[in-house]
């Protein structure tokens, strides 16, 4: 049935990560320019501002996970295929969130002249905290492979009644 909660909780994860790719994660803020963090570079933040360095793989795994997220739902009849397509998000889940709050802001952006010394900022005043939409999925994600293991032995138990 596509009416299981994990498919409820496969669909809100598939709809943060579309979300997610299209919002800005942050800003950074120099005493020369602001910048802002989107899934696929980092920007002055001006009308056109020019791409400062690009930053494509939050945005590409953010699609990979949408897709991912997309086909576990309609894999609702065969289980064990949609809870390792479960757990194969929840890895890449992790690797988004590694690159997201800790490669780039630490390692890649720290060396750029430009930002160099600045501090990423996830949310500011009156801002949404965009970057979220990155975390919301992974309980969601992790639910549902509960309830996938959780309908698979009621349905083995059921097997073994007969």
């Amino acid at each position: 049935m596509i009416q299981r909660i994990q498919s409820v909780l496969f669909l809100i994860a598939a709809i943060c990560f579309a979300v997610a790719c299209f919002k800005p994660m942050g800003t950074i803020t120099t005493p020369d320019a602001y910048y802002i963090v989107t899934p696929w570079a980092l920007k002055v933040n001006i009308p056109n501002g020019a791409v400062i360095y690009p930053t494509y793989f939050i945005g590409l795994m953010q699609i990979i996970l949408t897709i991912i997220s997309v086909i576990a739902i309609f894999l609702y009849k065969n289980r064990s295929m949609q809870s390792k397509f479960c757990i194969a998000a929840i890895f890449v889940n992790f690797v988004l969130l590694i690159l997201l709050m800790w490669v780039y802001p630490e390692t890649v952006f720290s060396k750029l002249p430009q930002v160099a010394g600045a501090e990423i900022q996830y949310y500011g005043k009156g801002q949404f905290p965009w970057a979220l939409l990155s975390l919301i999925p992974l309980p969601c994600l992790y639910l549902a492979n509960k309830f996938i293991i959780k309908d698979e032995k009621k349905v083995r138990a059921a097997d073994r009644l007969r």
